[in-house]
């Protein structure tokens, strides 16, 4: 789980070589197989570049070594997700897997790249939905965008298949009576009893659903009928679960309507900082706003920034000269040129900004960069 310090604790690491290496993954199919040869072609770029700022082919032979290690460990690759990240510096080494793509970059500097983080911390993360269901349980990881099926393996996703296969002494029944499992708890039943029956199919399904979250530490979303959703709640474990739930048959629904339905509840509940920071933007006066890269960068400087909007994968070469409060640009980075996005979005949050990264369609203005400002 990307959190705010996480990003501190990177802009705050030491070190004048930082390499950040972002990489778009395959996640299934044969495809995947190239997820290591892409990323062996990215540690020989990023070979180049260390030499380039004159450390020697043995020093960077050892720089290097904890990513490379990566490359002789087979279950590190069989365990993908759409993007990977991998910052790396004398004594630091750090890999995310990210849920969304990412653009395939090397950067070497003396700050690390945070901007792939950024979208983990402001919209892109990922939550996950759980469609409580006694015919069709489904675990689904989440963003804005995408949707994956994370049903673990070893949980029963009906009610009838587990009924066949668990023990009838497994069954405990409030009324006494015996007989098929199945057949019980679908004639002759009483409330009590399909109530009991229930909760403890429930409670199979819950080891392995809580197992799994937390393991990726995503929110949990609820998706089920009222009594379902109580039920389950009563016997839950996983300690990140939201009170905001999906009331409705979650059977009637498709994966990708319930991650619909799913993000409009992470919407209001975590990103409501953001939706009234755009909000503001568009009924603020001309003076408290710019969508101009430079003016923007000299007011987050200054400490004018209140909120800084950037578009995902956006990238632009230079650097800022402080004795002449102006902003170069190049189209390609020469010498001690930076990302001078990623270089905004560590002074803002240094300045206390909040940074978002957004989808095009969403940029206040349609612009590639914007901000609010606090006076």
């Amino acid at each position: 789980m990307v959190t705010d310090k996480m990003i501190k604790k990177l802009i705050q690491t030491n070190g004048q070589h930082k390499v950040t290496i972002t990489l778009p993954t395959e996640k299934i199919g044969e495809e995947r197989q190239q997820n290591p040869i892409r990323f062996k072609n990215l540690l020989a770029s990023a070979a180049e570049q260390l030499k380039q700022r004159g450390m020697k082919d043995d020093e960077v032979t050892a720089y290097l070594k904890p990513a490379k290690e990566l490359l002789g460990q087979p279950l590190f690759w069989s365990n993908m997700e759409y993007g990977m990240v991998v910052y790396l510096s004398s004594d630091y080494f750090e890999v995310f897997k990210l849920p969304y793509d990412l653009r395939e970059m090397v950067y070497t500097n003396t700050e690390f790249r945070i901007t792939p983080l950024l979208p983990m911390v402001s919209t892109n993360g990922s939550f996950c939905v759980l469609a409580i269901s006694q015919e069709n349980v489904r675990l689904l990881r989440c963003t804005r965008t995408t949707v994956a099926n994370i049903t673990p393996d070893d949980i029963p996703v009906t009610i009838s298949g587990w009924l066949d296969e668990t023990p009838q002494p497994h069954i405990q029944y409030h009324t006494g009576s015996e007989g098929d499992g199945a057949m019980f708890f679908g004639h002759g039943a009483s409330e009590e009893d399909r109530k009991e029956i229930l909760e403890q199919y429930f409670r199979d399904v819950e080891k392995g659903i809580s197992r799994t979250m937390k393991q990726i530490n995503d929110p949990l979303l609820l998706a089920g009928l009222k009594t379902n959703i109580a039920l389950y709640k009563k016997i839950n474990n996983y300690k990140r679960v939201l009170d905001k739930t999906i009331e409705r048959n979650p059977d009637d629904l498709t994966d990708a309507q319930l991650r619909d339905h799913g993000w409009d509840v992470i919407r209001d509940f975590f990103l409501s900082d953001l939706y009234e920071s755009v909000d503001l933007y568009r009924d603020s006066p001309d003076d408290l706003i710019s969508n101009d890269p430079s003016e923007i960068i000299t007011s987050t400087i200054m400490g004018k920034s209140a909120a800084i909007f950037i578009k995902k994968d956006l990238v632009r070469w230079g650097k800022y000269d402080d004795a002449n409060h102006k902003v170069m640009y190049r189209n390609k980075p020469e010498d001690d040129d930076v990302d001078l996005m990623n270089w905004l979005s560590i002074k803002g949050i240094e300045t206390g900004s909040n940074v978002y990264i957004l989808p095009q369609n969403e940029m206040p203005d349609q612009s590639d960069v914007a901000a609010l400002f606090r006076f």
